[in-house]
């Protein structure tokens, strides 16, 4: 009986505990404004990685202390700093893994290609075909580095903070080429209406996973690898499929 009592009284004690840590623990997370991954409106914060994240937290009892959207060049300081506990949605480099931790999982997949006005009759088939011309990029954006490279050795090439900015060059035709995510690009063209402005979805720049980053300095590596395991968990889920077809299917096809 007494230790059954011991056994009962450690029980309690552990649930206790369990429950602080889940009432303590709470992240400041950063994005930017990425339609359809990141929507922002006023103070809400929407789209499929935003609604990801959070599910996930919420599985794990973890609360936000704020979702607040930045530039994306800021954001990025701000993990390097320590001033954001979590980033989304962030492309793979290696530079990043010395102040963040990666998940193994992936919010999802994506794809990033060229831009160009339908009208200009350009192709990309590969690099050359950018020799001598105006590309548009997102500061602090991650592209391959070959592609990065290239660029700096053979175009004119223009940096600007937002890809909106970059639509609006292409639309204007101060720039022959942008770079942009394939659903994100679908997005803004839809929204600004510019039905001349096609993809190159044939010979993709790259393939990329979107994940959320933890800043190294706040948030331990064992929270990381429960982030991974709940997020695989819910990608075979039904609910995984519903918000992706209602962020990409339904709205961009």
């Amino acid at each position: 009986m007494l230790f059954l009592r011991i056994v009962l009284m450690a029980a309690i004690l552990a649930s206790f505990s369990v429950a602080a840590t889940a009432q303590r623990l709470s992240l400041g997370v950063i994005c930017d404004r990425w339609p359809p991954y990141q929507i922002v409106e006023g103070n809400q914060i929407s789209g499929f990685s935003a609604e990801i994240v959070k599910m996930v937290f919420e599985r794990m009892n973890i609360e936000f202390v704020s979702m607040k959207a930045y530039p994306w060049n800021r954001a990025i300081k701000m993990m390097e700093n320590g001033t954001a506990d979590a980033l989304f949605s962030a492309n793979y480099t290696k530079d990043r893994t010395e102040f963040a931790y990666y998940p193994k999982e992936t919010i999802v997949d994506s794809l990033w290609v060229m831009w160009v006005r339908k009208e200009s009759g350009l192709k990309f088939e590969s690099l050359n075909d950018l020799i001598g011309k105006r590309v548009g990029m997102v500061r602090g954006y991650s592209y391959t580095s070959d592609f990065r490279d290239f660029i700096r050795t053979h175009t004119l090439f223009e940096e600007v903070a937002s890809d909106e900015q970059n639509f609006r060059k292409l639309n204007g035709g101060r720039v022959h080429y942008i770079v942009a995510e394939l659903r994100n690009g679908a997005h803004i063209v839809r929204s600004l209406g510019f039905d001349g402005i096609i993809p190159l979805d044939k010979n993709p720049v790259k393939f990329d996973g979107l994940y959320l980053i933890f800043n190294k300095r706040n948030v331990p590596r064992s929270l990381v690898d429960q982030f991974s395991v709940e997020l695989g968990k819910l990608k075979q889920e039904p609910v995984y499929k519903a918000l992706y077809e209602k962020y990409f299917l339904l709205q961009l096809n």
